[in-house]
């Protein structure tokens, strides 16, 4: 195993993650991997609950009430180009993905100066 091969989540985690048509999907909280026989990735994990697994128990349950435990699994067979962002090959939509039809999209929109997209 090389040096390279332990680089997976200093190049992919927390990045911007991106569909097709450049629109945002979210960050990516947590990866999956298989490990029977050789360890390879088989996913990529968005959504608050991967994101929260990494915080302390009280903030884990203060995310988690603020912002849910949604998990949305990406194929790593999905995963196009990775540079400063994950660009995946399909659109948000089809990988259950749209940030655009969440609740919380519709309060942060509707506020004044907000970006839309």
């Amino acid at each position: 195993m090389s040096f390279h091969d332990l680089d997976l989540s200093d190049h992919v985690l927390d990045r911007q993650v991106i569909d097709s048509n450049h629109i945002l999907c979210g960050k990516v909280d947590d990866i999956e991997f298989d490990d029977t026989g050789e360890l390879r990735v088989t996913a990529i994990l968005v959504g608050n609950g991967a994101a929260s697994e990494r915080l302390p128990e009280f903030f884990k349950y203060v995310s988690r009430k603020l912002f849910g435990t949604r998990v949305t699994r990406v194929s790593w067979s999905e995963v196009d180009v990775i540079t400063h962002q994950v660009k995946l090959k399909s659109t948000a939509a089809e990988l259950g993905l749209d940030e655009r039809s969440g609740a919380a999209y519709g309060i942060v929109s509707s506020l004044p100066s907000s970006w839309k997209k």
